[in-house]
Formats: C-alpha cells, sequence, structure tokens
C-alpha cells in the first residue's frame, strides 16, 4: 500500500477495532488504568508503523526523482540517436502500403492498449512506459496523417 491516506485510513480502523474488541492482551476488567496499556502499545507501534512508512515513501520519492533526471538525461541523448530509426509504420504495426482507414484503425487499437489512462492502476513504471508508448503512437500517427 503506497498511499499514505489510504494506510492511515486502514491502521486507524484496525486500531478502533482492537479498541472496541472485548479480548486484550490484558484485559480491561483487570483496571481502568491497566487494561488500556496494551491498547495505548498497540497505538504506539502503528505510529511508529506509520511514520515510518512515510519517511521512506519520502526517501524514495527524493531517490527516484533524482534517478528520474539522470534517466530523462540519458533519454534525450538516445532520442536523439534514435531519431533516424523511428519507423511509424512499426510502432502502428501496419504495412508501408496501409490505407488511411487502417492508418486510423491501427492509432484506435494501438492507444486502446497503452492509453495512461488504462494503467491508472498499475504502477509507476508501468504508467511510464505507457505514457512513453502513447507518445509514440501520437507521433507515429501523425507522421503518417498530418
Amino acid at each position: 500500500m503506497t498511499d499514505p491516506a489510504k494506510l492511515k485510513k486502514w491502521l486507524t480502523l484496525g486500531a478502533v477495532l482492537y479498541l472496541l474488541f472485548p479480548r486484550d492482551l490484558i484485559p480491561d476488567f483487570l483496571g481502568r488504568g491497566l487494561g488500556f496499556v496494551d491498547d495505548l502499545l498497540l497505538i504506539a507501534v502503528l505510529v511508529y508503523f506509520y511514520r515510518s512508512r512515510l519517511r521512506n515513501l519520502a526517501a524514495g520519492a527524493a531517490s527516484e526523482s533524482g534517478g528520474r533526471e539522470k534517466r530523462e538525461r540519458s533519454r534525450s541523448g538516445q532520442a536523439a540517436a534514435s531519431e533516424d530509426s523511428f519507423d511509424p509504420y512499426e510502432v502502428l504495426g501496419i504495412p508501408p502500403a496501409a490505407s488511411g482507414e487502417a492508418i486510423r484503425a491501427a492509432y484506435k487499437a494501438r492507444m486502446k492498449e497503452y492509453h495512461p489512462d488504462k494503467v491508472a492502476s498499475l504502477g509507476a513504471e508501468l504508467q511510464e512506459l505507457a505514457h512513453r508508448k502513447s507518445l509514440e503512437i501520437q507521433r507515429a500517427y501523425q507522421q503518417l496523417c498530418p
């Protein structure tokens, strides 16, 4: 679970259910103060877990942004090198003698596969891949049907 809001919701729900559940490590009927010791310990553990998870997510985001910049620089160099090897027919998966209708049909079919909205529920890497592929598909379509 990478969404902090969802994690917080589930941890809060778990803590409330544990507080309300009659079976505890230290039963509540042993005394007002003594019975809530395990409840407080559980809440402390959940808060610690949540905060450590947030720190890990923040550290991952910081390292990812640094890695993203490096990837963008290398991609821009690769893009200049691969500019000559871009084949719009290969990207759309059609023969060079394809008609305008076939080009539009192939464009629509490929965009259905790689549209970023289709992969919104998947991981960040797959979303990035789908974004790049959809840009390639759009570029190929624009070259073939100006």
